[in-house]
């Protein structure tokens, strides 16, 4: 009989599954046409001034390290959900990440690396990557190569 059977590989098989899906999870965006500086200074702008509509920012420790462009955030979110039908209960997010400022190797652009430093759910840190992009978009102007004028 092997040594590997049905009763070893099910467990094997599940602890594989769950590191798999919650593990610290990556989400990148290329910013075309944009500076380093430009891109740094939104995002430690962003990192330091984020917005939520329904959390209630409690911490919001940054760490911006200027020479390596990494960002270090350690955020404690709550908030009261209310739904119908169901009492009110208190909820509490805690964010642990790490943004970085990167070059796409092949697109030759800057891209920023927004990495959760704990485990979850992937979705939930593409959602507050997502949410960090599109705040660090309305701190940036237009792309130089985007910024047409047009003349009578």
């Amino acid at each position: 009989m092997s040594m590997f059977n049905r009763t070893t590989a099910l467990p094997i098989a599940c602890i594989a599954f769950i590191a798999t899906c919650t593990g610290c999870t990556t989400r990148s965006q290329v910013f075309e046409g944009y500076s380093n500086d430009q891109l740094w200074t939104a995002m430690v702008a962003t990192a330091k001034a984020p917005q939520y509509e329904d959390w209630k920012i409690v911490e919001n420790d940054v760490a911006a390290n200027d020479s390596t462009r990494r960002i270090e955030v350690y955020r404690l979110l709550k908030r009261t959900l209310v739904t119908p039908y169901a009492p009110a209960r208190p909820e509490e997010a805690e964010w642990r990440f790490e943004i970085v400022l990167a070059l796409d190797e092949d697109l030759q652009q800057p891209m920023v690396d927004f990495t959760a430093r704990q485990v979850t759910v992937p979705a939930h840190v593409w959602k507050e990557a997502d949410a960090y992009f599109a705040q660090m978009r309305t701190r940036l102007a237009p792309p130089a190569a985007a910024a047409v004028t047009k003349t009578p």
